[in-house]
């Protein structure tokens, strides 16, 4: 388990960016992981299909947290195929190990670890989860 709890993992524990709720939200969404209790709640404005304005909520363990750290510091300006092609490479790290990502999501790969502890993955796929049910929400 060591492998998981690096520094660098807990490192992104404390930058978890956009930790204030939005007032008048267009979104939101609460998860909360069935395997570890971890939760989500998340705050977006949608326009035009992109996020402009990202407020969340982690109560989570420290996969969890560093999972919306890092999803966090892009949620701004996030489009919906963006998310999906990120989120589907995620969820295939998350089975097979395999990294695939743009430079621009490369800190997500710090997370590979997490296939060899399939109770860890609900925490990590929270952030996902939360920002595809935000563009559901916000369909037009």
């Amino acid at each position: 388990m060591s492998e998981l709890y690096n520094t660098d993992i807990l490192r992104l524990t404390t930058r978890i960016p956009h930790q204030t709720r939005l007032e008048a939200p267009d979104a939101t969404v609460v998860k909360t992981s069935r395997i570890c209790g971890s939760r989500l709640t998340a705050d977006a404005v949608v326009q035009k299909g992109v996020i402009t304005a990202f407020g969340q909520e982690v109560k989570a363990c420290a996969l969890g947290q560093a999972a919306a750290a890092i999803v966090g510091e892009h949620a701004i300006g996030l489009t919906e195929s963006e998310l999906v092609d990120i989120a589907d490479r995620f969820r295939t790290m998350v089975k097979t190990g395999d990294t695939d990502f743009p430079e621009k999501w490369s800190k997500l790969t710090l997370l590979a670890p997490v296939k060899d502890h399939p109770g860890r993955h609900g925490s990590v796929m929270l952030p996902f989860e939360v920002l595809e049910q935000v563009f559901l929400d916000t369909a037009d």
